[in-house]
């Protein structure tokens, strides 16, 4: 019977994991990448007719999804080579295209899109405020984001993104940014926001069931956001 040792991996060493990642990704068991699947299929991006940006989009699992609903373009971004080699061989269509960018560094993009999405990512983003200008500078005014993402309340009691490479037990440093944190943060770089908590509840466990030792517990955020057209007098949010 093999035995597995635990591997920490410092905030630095996030990409280089998810590189050791990649080649399994899509294979491995992932009850959380689950659940915010049946949460997008219970409640749809909505991006019809919509130029898509997707921040930490690894394998490009939601570029199908945003196609699907009537994307007009699809890009993804994210820091890891090696998400972003799966990701390039799983689509040849002209619409859907992929781009390295380090997330945790401020960014700028040479075009403006009208929906972004942020997927199971804030956890490995040690500091929000230079991700979100970036993002607010990469919509269009009255532009929509949603943010999927681990309910930082698990993340506070020990929940963290984990794999298997060969023995060891590789588990990624994670922070825990509060809700209330996030809100202000979209606030000041100027966006209005809804906020859902998702539990895990009966059906969303009947249709997860490796999510049965969460019941009853807020599992999953979930916020839309738009950017406003023009920003509150003083707010010293983006233009």
């Amino acid at each position: 019977m093999a035995t597995f040792d635990d591997e920490l991996l410092g905030p630095a060493e996030t990409l280089t994991g998810y590189d050791r990642w990649a080649p399994t990704y899509d294979h491995d068991p992932n009850s959380l990448v689950a659940a915010t699947s049946w949460i997008l299929d219970h409640a749809p991006l909505g991006c019809a007719d919509a130029d898509v940006l997707e921040l930490g989009c690894g394998t490009g699992r939601h570029a199908a999804r945003a196609i699907s609903e009537g994307a007009r373009s699809y890009l993804g971004i994210d820091g890891s080579h090696g998400m972003l080699t799966v990701a390039a061989q799983r689509y040849q269509d002209p619409r859907v295209g992929f781009g390295v960018v380090d997330l945790t560094a401020p960014f700028a993009l040479p075009r403006q899109f009208d929906f972004a999405l942020i997927v199971l990512v804030l956890e490995h983003v040690p500091n929000l405020d230079p991700l979100l200008v970036s993002l607010a500078r990469s919509l269009r005014p009255g532009g929509r984001l949603r943010i999927v993402d681990l309910h930082p309340e698990r993340i506070a009691a020990g929940s963290v993104a984990r794999f298997q490479d060969g023995t060891r037990n590789v588990h990624f440093a994670s922070v825990a940014h509060s809700v209330q944190m996030l809100l202000a943060g979209l606030d000041a770089v100027g966006f209005e926001t809804v906020r859902r908590d998702w539990l895990a509840g009966e059906t969303m466990l009947s249709a997860v069931p490796g999510l049965t030792k969460y019941r009853g517990q807020r599992l999953v955020l979930d916020v839309k956001a738009t950017r406003r057209a023009r920003e509150r007098r003083g707010s010293g949010a983006l233009t």
